[in-house]
C-alpha cells in the first residue's frame, strides 16, 4: 500500500492519506483537494521520469541516484510547482511501499547563501536491491552495433529485451505497474464546446508554454502543473476522437471489439453496462461523424452537436470515452478525475461513479483517485462498498444483490479510502484532513454523513422553528 504525508504546502497544513486502490477527497472549494491529486500524480509519475532519464543518458554509463532520480525529480517540481523562493517551508512524504519503508522525502532549505532549495531523500535501503541490476541494464542500451544488418537485427531484440527489465525493475522499485496514468482535469468542456480550431490553438499554446519552461533554468521557472495537465489530457482527448472517428460510435466500436474466446461472456456483459450507463448519463448515443462532429443522437429523427449539448453531457462525455476504451484495451491504469459531478443530476452522478467503479475493477493493479464537493457521491459509494460487505457476510444473497447493483461495480472495504479536507463548515473542531471511511463497518462513516445532512438541513430546522413558534402566538 503507498500513503502521502504532506506538511505546510498550499493548503494543507498536514494531511496523512492512504492511497489505496480507490481513494476519494471531499471538501469544500480550496480546501486542498487538487493540490494532493497533484502530489500523488506527481509521485506515481516519476518512474516514467526515471525511465526516460535513464533510457535517454549518454553520457554515464552507471545508474547514479543523484544523475538519473534526483535531478529529473527536482526539475519537474520546479516544473510544476514553481520557485522556491515561493514555497514555505513544507515536508512531503510519499510512500511507495509502506511495509518495506520505501519512501521519498521532500522539504525545503535555506544553503549557506540563505538561497531556498529543495532537499530529496529516500529511504536507505530504497535503490539498494535493484542500482546493480538497473546499472547492467543502462551500460547495454547505451552500446550501439556497428557490425553487418544481421547483428544489428539481434541487437535490437536484445535492445528490447533489455528495455522490459527496465521497465519490470522500475515497477518493482516504484511498486506499480501501471502502463496508462492520466489526470482527468476539471473545466473539460474546454475540449467540446469550442471548433476544432481553436482547441488545436490552445493545445499548441500550453505545448509552447511547457516547452518554454521546461528550456529556462530552475531559478526562472513557474509553475505549470495545470497546463501539463490540461496537455496531457488533451492528447488523451485527440487520440480517442481520431479512432473514434474512424469507427464512427461507442456501438460501433463495441460491436467490432473482439474479445478473448475464455473471457468472452464477462467482457459482453461488462460492455453491455458501459453502453447502458453511457446512455443513462448522455440521454442518447455519442457518435462522430465524417467530418469530425461529435453528436450525440437522441433518437431517430433527432440529434445534436456535442458542442450545443448540456454542461453536465459536454462534463461527462470525456470520462465516459476513457472508461470505453480502457475496458476495451483492458489496461493497468492509474486515474485522478476532478469533480466527476460537474453539471451532473444526482441520478447520472450515480451512473458516473458505477461506471468508474467498474473500470477500476477490471485490473489489480487499477487505481482510482476523485476529488469532488459531492455528499451524493460518497453515498453511492457506500451503497457499492454495502452490496458487497452483504454478500461477504451472507453469500446466499448474492443473486438478489446483484438484481440490485450489479456485482461488477462492487468495491472490497479494503481496497477503499476517503478523507474530508477542511471541515470549516463543521462544528467539533476536527482535524484539517480526517478519515471518513470505517474500515469495521466497511462504510463512510455515519457520523460524518449525519454532519453533511445537519448542514443542509440546519436552515430548514431554524426556518420551522420560527414558523412554528410564530403559529403558536396566533
Amino acid at each position: 500500500m503507498q500513503k502521502i504525508i504532506i506538511k505546510n504546502f498550499g493548503a494543507i497544513k498536514y494531511a496523512e492519506i492512504e492511497i489505496k486502490k480507490v481513494l476519494v477527497l471531499i471538501g469544500e472549494q480550496a480546501s486542498g483537494k487538487s493540490t494532493i491529486a497533484k502530489l500523488i500524480y506527481f509521485f506515481k509519475t516519476l518512474r516514467d521520469d526515471v525511465f526516460k532519464s535513464i533510457y535517454q543518458d549518454k553520457v554515464a554509463s552507471n545508474f547514479a541516484q543523484y544523475n538519473n532520480v534526483v535531478i529529473p525529480l527536482t526539475e519537474k517540481f520546479h516544473d510544476f510547482f514553481g520557485l522556491p523562493d515561493n514555497l514555505p517551508d513544507f515536508n512531503i512524504k510519499f510512500y511507495y511501499d509502506i511495509e518495506a519503508d520505501r519512501y521519498v522525502n521532500l522539504s525545503m532549505y535555506s544553503d549557506y547563501r540563505d538561497n531556498r532549495k529543495l532537499s530529496v531523500n529516500f529511504s536507505d535501503d530504497f535503490f539498494s536491491s535493484s542500482s546493480i541490476t538497473i546499472g547492467r541494464i543502462k551500460q547495454f542500451l547505451q552500446e550501439r552495433s556497428t557490425a553487418n544488418n544481421i547483428d544489428q537485427l539481434i541487437y535490437e531484440q536484445k535492445k528490447s529485451e533489455y528495455t522490459d527489465r527496465l521497465i519490470n525493475e522500475l515497477n518493482n522499485l516504484f511498486n506499480h505497474r501501471q502502463v496508462e496514468l492520466l489526470f482527468i482535469v476539471a473545466g473539460r468542456n474546454i475540449t467540446v464546446r469550442y471548433s476544432e480550431f481553436f482547441e488545436q490553438h490552445f493545445f499548441a499554446s500550453i505545448e509552447k508554454i511547457l516547452e518554454k519552461n521546461t528550456n529556462i533554468k530552475s531559478q526562472f521557472k513557474e509553475q505549470s502543473v495545470d497546463e501539463f495537465l490540461m496537455s496531457q489530457f488533451i492528447k488523451r482527448v485527440l487520440f480517442i476522437k481520431d479512432v473514434l472517428g474512424v469507427y464512427g460510435s461507442f456501438k460501433d466500436i463495441t460491436s467490432r471489439y473482439q474479445s478473448p474466446e475464455n473471457d468472452k461472456e464477462r467482457i459482453k456483459k461488462i460492455i453491455h453496462l458501459v453502453e447502458k450507463k453511457n446512455s443513462e448519463i448522455l440521454k442518447g448515443e455519442y457518435t462522430i461523424d465524417g467530418n469530425h462532429e461529435e453528436k450525440i443522437i437522441l433518437s431517430d429523427k433527432e440529434s445534436i452537436f456535442l458542442r450545443h449539448a448540456s454542461s453536465g453531457q459536454q462534463e461527462s462525455v470525456r470520462i465516459l470515452q476513457d472508461i470505453l476504451f480502457v475496458i476495451l484495451k483492458q489496461s493497468k491504469v492509474f486515474r485522478i478525475v476532478e469533480e466527476p459531478e460537474a453539471h451532473l443530476f444526482p441520478v447520472a452522478q450515480k451512473s458516473l461513479i458505477e461506471l468508474l467503479a467498474l473500470m477500476v475493477n477490471q485490473d489489480d493493479d487499477n487505481q482510482l483517485i476523485i476529488t469532488t464537493h459531492s455528499p451524493y457521491i460518497l453515498s453511492v459509494f457506500n451503497n457499492l462498498l454495502f452490496a458487497q460487505r452483504v454478500v461477504d457476510k451472507n453469500p446466499s444473497a448474492n443473486a438478489e444483490i446483484s438484481e440490485l447493483i450489479p456485482k461488477e461495480f462492487w468495491l472490497k472495504a479494503k481496497d477503499f479510502s476517503a478523507y474530508s479536507l477542511g471541515n470549516s463548515s463543521i462544528e467539533e473542531e476536527p482535524k484539517y484532513c480526517e478519515s471518513i471511511f470505517n474500515q469495521q463497518t466497511g462504510a463512510i462513516k455515519q457520523n460524518y454523513l449525519d454532519a453533511v445532512s445537519e448542514m443542509l438541513g440546519g436552515d430548514f430546522n431554524s426556518l420551522y422553528s420560527v414558523y412554528t413558534k410564530n403559529s403558536r402566538r396566533r
